[in-house]
């Protein structure tokens, strides 16, 4: 299918641009009907295995953190009002179903087998703690932006091709010099 989008000049009716680009059909003979194609959604790779030092529990524990990623960030999150609140332990405990000395018990294992990240964000004059899962596990996107990169760059650049990487060094280093 062709989607087409025109730029037309209200008082002339002149068409300024003309944008013309292919989209999916939304029912294909071959391959079927496009499933919920502008929904939210976390993807797990088949041929990436879990640590053997997780266990099953744990393994679905993680599953249904991967429902709390928000939007394409990888973070753990949720609305509240307009704006986006990270998860904290807490609330990660309350996903999950344990206390909230259970969910740190959990969380530090995951940090420590690198499933999730623990980051601390400056947002105005606060600091805030942000959980992040590894796009290699559970990912909410088809592009990973520099700061997720960055995150899990260890796990990650055994996967990327060296070229991925250069990219990502020179983004690095263009985001250092704007902060100076």
């Amino acid at each position: 299918m062709l989607k087409e989008t025109r730029y037309i000049d209200e008082k002339t009716g002149e068409i300024k641009h003309s944008n013309v680009r292919h989209i999916a059909a939304a029912f294909d003979e071959e391959r079927g009907y496009l499933f919920w194609a502008r929904k939210s959604f976390t993807k797990s790779f088949i041929h990436v295995p879990f640590p053997k030092q997780m266990s099953c529990r744990e393994i679905g524990r993680m599953a249904i953190l991967s429902k709390q990623i928000w939007s394409n960030t990888n973070m753990l999150g949720r609305r509240i009002g307009r704006g986006i609140k990270p998860l904290t332990t807490k609330d990660i405990g309350r996903a999950i179903g344990v206390r909230e000395r259970q969910a740190q018990r959990f969380i530090e294992k995951m940090v420590r087998l690198g499933m999730m990240a623990r980051v601390k964000v400056k947002v105005g004059n606060k600091t805030q703690i942000q959980f992040y899962l590894n796009p290699i596990h559970y990912f909410s996107s088809n592009r990973i932006p520099l700061n997720l990169y960055l995150i899990f760059k260890k796990q990650l650049d055994a996967f990327l091709p060296d070229w991925v990487k250069r990219e990502y060094a020179v983004q690095k280093g263009k985001a250092v010099s704007n902060e100076k």
